[in-house]
């Protein structure tokens, strides 16, 4: 499953559902092979910012980011940041965490079409 996400912490009701859908699509067994990738636009690029806490964003009913990050990562988690989204917004590529990496929108499309599914959030 491909997740695009446009949403970061100052909407945390938003910005959680594309990790938790990533999760369950993991959990269902839907998805064999295909290892969970998310595609940060916008203010969602925060969310793989370093200094970012995403222990403190959570949604209502739904765990911490972080805890379903950790998650993920045993599952061999790919994150893709849009470069002139996290450009405009101050944020380089040594800013990122472990487990993300610039791309851009020749990325999108190769993301969208490897995936059996695309979700946009």
């Amino acid at each position: 499953m491909f997740i695009v996400a446009t949403c970061g912490p100052d909407q945390p009701n938003i910005a959680v559902l594309p990790y938790v859908a990533l999760k369950g699509a993991i959990q269902s067994g839907e998805f064999p092979g295909e290892p969970p990738e998310i595609f940060l636009m916008q203010e969602a690029t925060y969310l793989a910012h370093k200094r970012t806490d995403l222990s403190q964003i959570k949604a209502v009913g739904l765990p911490p980011i972080s805890d379903v990050v950790a998650f993920l990562k045993e599952h061999d988690l790919r994150v893709i940041v849009c470069s002139p989204c996290a450009e405009a917004r101050g944020i380089r590529e040594e800013d990122l965490v472990e487990y993300a990496r610039m791309g851009g929108a020749g990325d999108l499309a190769k993301g969208a079409k490897s995936h059996s599914a695309t979700l946009t959030f």
